[in-house]
């Protein structure tokens, strides 16, 4: 995290999890299996909590470009002492930089809806040209 922070002037610290547990969880909510899903949210929270030094510090911030970065975050954090006892960001980060953050959080169906779109569409470059052309609101 220090390297990461260090002379940065953008910061984007989430806590995500592996990519093989995210395919996991797919096929549990597919296959409706909800007892499966809490437990892989309990076997996540365990993993979670072997990195709690990931947390985005006012100690941190201060070694970004001018002690000023932009903290950016996709919503919802776990804000320590708020949401939780300790999480992915302190409350006072969180609190500077509310204003952005849902302004960003804002754009997140757009985001979504444009990932569908370029997964659903072969040539979307073409498609978009084609969609303007004639005027169409919606994709049909």
């Amino acid at each position: 995290m220090e390297a990461a922070f260090k002379d940065a002037d953008i910061v984007y610290p989430k806590s995500w999890a592996p990519f093989a547990a995210m395919e996991k969880r797919t096929a549990l909510f597919g296959a409706g299996d909800m007892a499966g899903i809490k437990a892989l949210e309990k076997e996540l929270l365990a993993e979670n909590a072997t990195h709690k030094d990931w947390e985005c510090t006012e100690e941190l911030m201060k070694t970004t470009t001018d002690g000023n970065a932009l903290y950016l975050h996709c919503l919802p954090a776990d804000i320590s002492g708020v949401s939780c006892e300790r999480g992915e960001v302190q409350a006072t980060v969180f609190d500077r930089h509310r204003t952005s953050l849902y302004k960003e959080a804002s754009h997140k169906p757009y985001v979504i809806a444009a990932m569908i779109f370029l997964a659903k569409v072969k040539n979307p470059a073409e498609r978009l040209s084609r969609l303007l052309e004639e005027g169409a609101e919606r994709l049909s």
